[in-house]
Order: C-alpha cells, then structure tokens, then sequence
C-alpha cells in the first residue's frame, strides 16, 4: 500500500476520544458476533463468566435465591462448592504461536475469520473472552488489581519492547528492514459504586514507533501507530433482582487483512472497531434462563490506497452493524442445559464494492458435563443471508471500469449470492489427568468475506497441553479447512492445513526457555475471473527466554524466523514470477514487563 492517509470520520473521532477518557479517568469478540452462530453463542457464555466474576467481588451476601453460573461447566448451581465437568483451557497456551499478536509471526489466518475486524483472524479461537484483550501486557498479572485509589482497584501491567526487523515490507526481492519500538500499557480497574452497581475497565493500549520507515507501518503512515488491542472494554455492571446488565464499549485499532493471506504488506490494512451494546441476563426461575444483547458496532478502515482498483481500497471493507441475539437455556438440574439461540443483523458498508445485507441465524445447543474431567458442547441451526443485488448496467453487465490501463476492472464483487444453509459445532474439552488435557472443535458455518458476500467453511481444531517433566509446560496444536467463497469474479476455494508446536522449560524460579515451531499449507483454485490460484508453505520459528529482574520486572529476549515458500503460481500472467512472492523475515525482541 502506498500514499497512506489517516482517515477517521466523525464516529471514529468520538470512539478515540471516549479511549482516551476510558485511559485518563481509569474510571474480544471471537470471530464475527452477530454473523458465525457458534460464535456468537460463546458470547453469553462468556457473559454469564462475567457476571459470576462480578458476583463473587462483591463481599455482600444476596438473599433472593440467586445460584451462580459456572462457566467451565456451562451449568448454574447454587452452591460454590459443587464440583461438576470443567473445560481446561490449559492447551489453548498452543493457540498463541500462531496467532499474528505482539509476539509471534505466523499469518496463518482462518478463511472464515477473515472477515472479521474485532479480533485477530488466527486459525483458533481466541482464549480471551469478549470483555477481555487478546493480548495482556503483564503475564503475571492475572487479574490482580496492585494499586487502590480511593475506592478504585487498578491493576497496571507495563511491557515495552524493542524489535529488529530484517524485512519490514515483506518482499522476496527488495527487503527493508527496520527498528521498532513497542509499548503497551495494561489496565484491569473496576469501582464497585454500590453493593450491585460495578464499573470496569480492560484495555491494552499503547503506540508501535518505526524509526528508519515509518511510512511502512501496517497503518498510519505516521512516526507513532496506535493500537488499542480487541477486547479492549469500558463498561458497566447492574443487578437488578434476578437481572443482571452490562452495559458497554469495546475499542480496538489494529491491522485486518484483505485477504485471506496477508501473504504482502500490501494486503494489510489498519481498521478502528468501536462496539456499543447493552446485554442482559434473566433467571426467570430454577430451571429457565434468557440472556439477550443488543450491539451497534461500526469499523472505519485507517487509510486509504492510491490505486483506482476498487478491490484494492480498504475503505470499501469498512462497514456498520446492528445486532440483537438472545440465548434461552434450560436446566433443569444444573447438571446439563440445553436451549435455543438466533437473532438478526443488519449491515451497511462505507462504499459499493460490497453488499448491504440482512443476517440471520436460528439453532439449539447443548451442554453437558461428563463427570469433572470433560466437557461437550453441541450447536446446529440454520443461517440465512440476504444481499442486496448489485445493479446492472444498461446491457445488463456489472459495471467495470472503463480508464486506459484499468479497462475491464470490477467496481464491485459481483456477487449476488444468498445463503440458506445449516451450520453447526462441536467442540469436547477433556482434562485426561492432572498432566494433560486437551480439547477438539470441528464443524462447518458462513461467515463475512472481504472479497465475495460470504464464504463457507468445514474446520476442525485440535489442541493438546501436558506437562511432560517438572517445570515443562508442551502444547500441539493442529487444523485443517476447506472453504468455499460464495461467488462473484474474486471469489476462490482453499483448503489448509498445519500445526502449532510450543514448549517451555522453567529453568529456575527466575529463568524460563520457550521454543514454538509453525507449519501451514494452504491449497487455492481460483473460481472467479479474478481469484487467486496457488500454493504456498509457511513456516514460522520462535524462541523465547524469560527472567524475572524482580518480583514486580520480568526481561524477555526473542528471535522470530517465518518464511513464507509459494510452491505454484498465483496468477495467470505469464511475465509474473511467483517465486517472487517468497519472502524470508528475521525478527530480533527485546522485552520488558514491569506490574506496578
């Protein structure tokens, strides 16, 4: 990309403004909520972990028969002490090694997330909840608040990291490299107004610096990028009897994909996501329970690109949404719970290269725990999408455009496609014994594309964690996809697959070694006239050592090696070299993370 502008309407201007509030007074959604049912449903999952966290802050005994909801075992009980099945997550430590965060490298994205501007498009889902960053600057933080101001619990996590990037551009033929300098502040406050009344803050926030080219920042094109890291939350809590409200702002800016590779810097873009709800969870009696949430969420591309390629101007994938979804629930013995789930979203995008459309979804789930060591949850339903068709010209073509060298080019997708289709999921968490556990996801949903109306996608995941020798910690990972795109002259088939692999050895009570190995292979057919067709590896190598300085600093020291290795073309132009596509990257990290 090139010629970058910095670009925010009015809205975003008011989200960073309500940022910088958040940040002054200190007073993550998992892929597409509102479009991937699946998804969506962890959402109240989540809510309701958020409103038993909540509770249990509180010192103040209730007295109107309130039982709590147990979110590792999906089931409401009326009594802590009650042990049911648990979901680990101890194996989701695997998921990090491939996902784009701060301290990784692998571009391993999901077909099925690229779509999605609120959370990083990984092949896992992310191990943060909703109301929670992606990505928390202090590992040894944990939720703990280290500072009190008046009646306000703050927690601070600081990390601040320099990097060497041999190949900032990601060109296999004229590489840059540069220095890079990242800091993140950590917040994790909460002000408990009343005995029922609670408002909290999480947020990362923080500026990536570019010392030699900063004109070759993801976004921004400026000397300092903002980032302010998915999951980032203001919000309030209320309980009103049996009743309990959140209401709340979610703000991330960060770099989104326009494609589903980012094989390119060039297909990277900085997108700003600012989401406003209100959710609310009901326990109507012992056995029902309704949770129902409403958002309105908007995403404004940072920049814009100097070619006249529609397909190529980020400000055409930026768009608005309105959601309402609800989850009714039955358990009647709070051993398992099953229920119904759906709603509808409305979406409109800033400009006409893609489709308006309504969303809809409707389906049943259940949970049920199997003694205290695994965990089984079920969802199936229907999705229903409706587009609005793009007009015809006069002789009934789409338009193109019709400007000397770009003669022929789309000005939109030209997909008129509609989706009627099931979906569904399953996803078994299993702790083996006190050293393994390990969990299994597979199954098939349409979600937003950025280049047809939708794609299509089967997936399973599986992911393990065991403890192998005192002080290790290892965990695999492995995925594979085959998605469909819905259609139009871009559209393309793909399928992947690959594995994450991480170790990490606590030397001494100060010292910890980690060592993390990715490989992915993607497969693309070209469907459209313009689709991509090709091959390509990646492989991505990093190594870690840690050593707290104190109880309160910790330093890390990393090396990134990823590659990326085009096997077959990815068009169809005799006078372009594929190979020129391959690209090598070295990345140098030092780190520091001090908690307050």
């Amino acid at each position: 990309m090139t010629a970058h502008t910095f670009l925010l309407r009015r809205s975003s201007l008011v989200a960073i403004a309500l940022g910088v509030v958040q940040f002054a007074g200190l007073s993550s959604v998992w892929a597409q909520y509102g479009v991937s049912p699946t998804q969506t449903g962890l959402f109240f999952d989540d809510l309701r972990s958020r409103q038993k966290a909540e509770r249990a802050a509180t010192t103040s005994e209730t007295r109107d028969g309130d039982v709590t909801y147990d979110y590792e075992s999906g089931v409401y009980r009326s009594s802590e002490s009650d042990q049911m099945g648990q979901r680990s997550t101890d194996y989701q430590a695997a998921r990090e090694v491939s996902r784009p965060s701060v301290r990784s490298g692998s571009s391993a994205f999901s077909a099925r997330t690229v779509g999605d501007y609120t959370n990083y498009a990984g092949q896992y889902a992310s191990p943060t909840g909703f109301f929670a960053p992606t990505y928390i600057s202090d590992p040894f933080l944990n939720g703990r608040r280290n500072l009190k101001v008046g009646p306000i619990n703050v927690g601070f996590g600081l990390y601040q990291g320099f990097e060497y990037n041999d190949n900032v551009n990601r060109s296999g033929t004229n590489p840059t490299s540069d220095f890079i300098s990242t800091t993140l502040l950590n917040i994790d406050a909460n002000y408990q107004i009343t005995q029922n009344n609670r408002l909290s803050l999480s947020t990362a926030i923080g500026f990536d610096h570019y010392f030699n080219n900063p004109e070759l920042a993801p976004y921004g094109g400026g000397d300092f990028v903002l980032n302010v890291l998915p999951g980032s939350t203001l919000a309030f809590d209320i309980k009103a009897g049996p009743v309990f409200i959140t209401v709340y702002n979610r703000t991330s800016v960060r770099p989104a994909a326009q494609n589903d590779f980012a094989l390119t810097r060039n297909q990277v873009f900085g997108v700003m996501q600012n989401d406003t709800g209100i959710a609310a969870n009901w326990r109507i009696n012992s056995a029902w329970t309704l949770a129902l949430n409403y958002m309105h969420s908007f995403a404004d591309p940072l920049q814009e690109d100097s070619s006249a390629d529609p397909a190529n101007n980020p400000q055409n994938f930026g768009r608005t949404t309105d959601s309402i979804h609800g989850s009714l629930s039955y358990s009647p013995s709070s051993t398992w719970v099953a229920g119904l789930e759906g709603g509808i979203t409305s979406m409109k995008y800033n400009g006409g290269f893609n489709n308006d459309g309504t969303l809809s979804n409707l389906g049943a789930f259940f949970v049920l725990p199997v003694g205290n060591t695994t965990y089984i949850r079920l969802a199936a339903g229907y999705q229903n999408f409706e587009f609005e068709d793009i007009r015809l010209d006069s002789n009934g073509n789409f338009p193109r455009i019709a400007d000397g060298s770009l003669d022929g080019l789309p000005k939109t997708s030209e997909d008129n496609s509609d989706l009627s289709d099931f979906y569904y999921g399953i996803t078994i968490s299993n702790q083996l014994n006190s050293r393994v556990s390990q969990s299994l996801s597979f199954g098939r949903e349409s979600s937003l594309n950025v280049t047809s109306n939708y794609i299509t996608s089967d997936y399973v995941n599986y992911g393990m964690s065991l403890i192998a020798w005192k002080g290790s910690r290892i965990s695999l990972s492995t995925y594979y996809e085959s998605a469909q795109g819905s259609g139009g002259v871009y559209a393309q088939d793909l399928n992947q697959y690959g594995v994450d692999f991480h170790v990490a050895h606590r030397l001494s009570s100060k010292a910890t070694l980690g060592f993390g190995y990715h490989f992915g292979r993607t497969d693309t057919d070209a469907v459209g006239e313009f689709g991509n067709r090709g091959n390509f590896d990646q492989h991505a190598l990093n190594f870690d050592i840690t050593y707290a300085l104190s109880p309160k600093c910790n330093m890390v020291l990393g090396y990134r090696y990823f590659v990326t290795n085009v096997t077959s073309g990815i068009t169809d132009d005799a006078a372009f070299d594929f190979n020129d596509q391959d690209f090598e990257q070295n990345r140098i990290i030092l780190g520091f993370n001090y908690n307050f």
